[in-house]
């Protein structure tokens, strides 16, 4: 059983994660942000998250491909696809939930497999490369990663939109929560 002080811990990190966020946010959305700025933000983040699940967010930026799937006239409907290869991961933006292991295991504190069997498993034994800090998490790098990729604004061949019919939209939603 948790203890108090992880219960209160759980219950301010996504707050602070978000005021960091907001604190950073006028400036990134200027493109104003110093090199120093920077640094103190991922330094923030790192504070709150770990180093490593930070680490692997920028990570996946760098070398996943992010797709954006919306409605025409409705952009903030949205559910974003992370992908590299044939393993991919459906987010919705705002909604901390992941299908992957590490969300799973490390976030929801269920053993592995419990879930969903289906997920992609990408390299055998994928959650023991995690340290010990990182074993208890608020998060995990998909979604940090998503999150980044909108405060940063980060665009390139990586980045695609597509607009679907909103039933399609509406499909994807729900595939995210299916087992």
């Amino acid at each position: 059983m948790a203890s108090e002080s992880e219960n209160t811990t759980f219950y301010f990190v996504p707050h602070l994660v978000d005021q960091v966020f907001d604190l950073y946010r006028c400036k990134a959305e200027s493109n104003s942000l110093t090199k120093e700025e920077r640094g103190q933000f991922f330094y923030d983040l790192s504070i709150l998250l770990g180093q490593e699940l930070v680490l692997r967010s920028l990570h996946l930026l760098d070398d996943h491909n992010f797709s954006f799937f919306h409605a025409k006239n409705n952009r903030y409907v949205c559910v974003v696809e992370i992908s590299k290869g044939t393993e991919y991961f459906r987010l919705i933006p705002g909604v901390n939930f992941c299908k992957c292991e590490f969300f799973q295991c490390h976030v929801l504190q269920l053993p592995r497999g419990i879930l969903y069997q289906d997920v992609p498993s990408g390299q055998p034994g994928i959650l023991e490369d995690w340290s010990e800090e990182s074993r208890v998490s608020y998060t995990c790098q998909h979604i940090l990663a998503l999150r980044l990729h909108q405060f940063l604004k980060h665009t390139g061949r990586k980045t695609t939109e597509k607009i679907l019919k909103k039933e399609d939209i509406k499909e994807l939603q729900t595939d995210v929560f299916r087992d």
